[in-house]
């Protein structure tokens, strides 16, 4: 893709972005694909999914992006975000939230899958040859103080310039903090005042 637009360094020689940007429909692409496919994104809370076996269907930047997710937390209490879509012929998995599910089945051809996305079982390809199951896609998850973001490329195809350790530190420092503000609570409400 060409590269009509300069933006330069020097803010004394700054100018506004060429009104083409924002009209032609190649520049929304390429936004999509440039900025927002590569970077964190902002789903939720932990609040959708709050029980063992809760799935919550979404869209990833609805009416933007529009891929289709859920968020599911499991028997062990690990929340995760998968892929809405069957691997088999792209039905969707989960249509409205839902609680109670030991395992998600698409209701085309009955696929299952933990909650968890990997695959369980597909109905009388038990004894087929060469069948290879598929999980479903499971993207990265990052949950910070209840809030829930993920990254919408597969943990196995992200850029090498993406390097989730690096951000360690910062779930760790607002773990510590948490931990923090709830020793000072209970400091505080255990003073009594004269």
């Amino acid at each position: 893709m060409d590269k009509p637009f300069f933006i330069d360094p020097n803010i004394a020689r700054a100018k506004t972005i060429d009104t083409s940007f924002y009209l032609e429909t190649k520049w929304l692409e390429a936004s999509k694909e440039k900025i927002f496919a590569p970077s964190w994104q902002y789903i939720g809370h932990t609040g959708m999914v709050p029980k063992p076996g809760d799935a919550y269907p979404f869209k990833l930047l609805e009416n933007y992006i529009d891929e289709p997710l859920v968020l599911t937390r499991d028997a062990e209490e690990h929340i995760h975000c998968l892929s809405n879509v069957c691997t088999h012929r792209g039905n969707l998995m989960v249509y409205e939230p839902c609680t109670a599910q030991k395992h998600l089945r698409c209701k085309y051809h009955g696929r299952a899958f933990h909650l968890d996305g990997k695959f369980i079982s597909m109905p009388e390809f038990k004894d087929v040859q060469n069948f290879i199951p598929e999980n479903l896609r499971i993207l990265l998850l990052l949950e910070i103080l209840q809030i829930i973001q993920t990254h919408p490329l597969r943990q196995e195809f992200l850029p090498s310039r993406f390097n989730p350790l690096k951000i360690d530190w910062l779930i760790s420092f607002f773990k510590n903090l948490l931990l923090l503000i709830e020793i000072i609570k209970l400091l505080f409400t255990s003073l009594e005042y004269y």
